[in-house]
């Protein structure tokens, strides 16, 4: 499973569209087995979602997202955790044990992220 991060240094980016950098992580078995970075030069939706999908992510855990971006990768099978907060690393971890859910860093229910395929 691929999740991507839109980041500032080591930060979640707090807006995707406007982030310059994004991480994408290659999850097997509940462990990270690969990482790349990805600079942003296009603030296009559109080269933004292509990368996405170029790159076979299921995931995007990002800060703010247009409601529009949102809605396209949700109707192209893209998972979307928005609105949260946090270190790259803290996120992905949250995210990899089942505990990460939009609006924050903690569990609530019905809305927590589905854990990777073991």
């Amino acid at each position: 499973m691929k999740v991507a991060i839109p980041r500032f240094e080591e930060e979640v980016a707090p807006c995707f569209e406007y982030s310059a950098d994004i991480a994408i992580f290659t999850i097997r078995g509940r462990k990270v087995v690969a990482r790349k970075g990805f600079p942003l030069q296009s603030r296009d939706v559109f080269d933004r979602f292509r990368l996405l999908r170029d790159q076979q992510v299921k995931t995007l855990i990002c800060g703010g997202v247009q409601d529009f971006f949102e809605d396209l990768l949700r109707a192209n099978g893209i998972h979307v955790i928005s609105w949260v907060t946090g270190s790259v690393d803290e996120l992905l971890d949250l995210f990899i044990r089942g505990r990460l859910s939009p609006g924050g860093r903690s569990r609530h229910a019905g809305h927590a992220s589905p854990a990777p395929d073991k």
